[in-house]
């Protein structure tokens, strides 16, 4: 267990953060007007995945810190709940970012409505996710 603890402190509060800055420009520069038929970039597919991930390993060791470790009052506890909480809110975003359908739902519409800039803003708050969800995480 302690190889996904490390694994998911690692990546998430050092790779993850640049790489959503780096991914943000990319997807930045090498936007066009999304159209549903169109597949998506690589780069498009594998973002998200990777946040995914990082979320999967956290909740898995959060699930494990629980049931085996018998530290729910720890793991449930208010600033400590924010955490996953705010790594769903990542995966979210994620997904949403790089979603060539903004019809889907109201947030992805209300974001493709500024055009290239979508990308940056969704990505921004995804950043922000991330480094509020560290700072907790660091807190407790």
């Amino acid at each position: 267990m302690q190889w996904i603890v490390y694994f998911h402190g690692i990546f998430g509060e050092r790779v993850l953060p640049i790489l959503i800055v780096l991914a943000a420009i990319w997807f930045t520069v090498t936007w066009k007007a999304p159209a549903p038929d169109t597949p998506r970039t690589l780069a498009a597919r594998i973002f998200p995945q990777l946040v995914t991930l990082q979320f999967s390993l956290g909740l898995a060791y959060w699930l494990y810190g629980i049931i085996a470790l018998g530290q729910a009052g720890r793991y449930l506890s208010f600033p400590f709940i924010l955490h996953p909480l705010l790594g769903l809110l990542a995966v979210l975003l994620a997904h949403w970012a790089v979603t060539n359908r903004p019809e889907r739902n109201a947030i992805t519409r209300t974001f493709a409505r500024l055009g290239r800039w979508s990308v940056v803003a969704m990505m921004g708050l995804l950043l922000v996710a991330v480094l509020v969800s560290t700072m907790i995480a660091y807190a407790v």
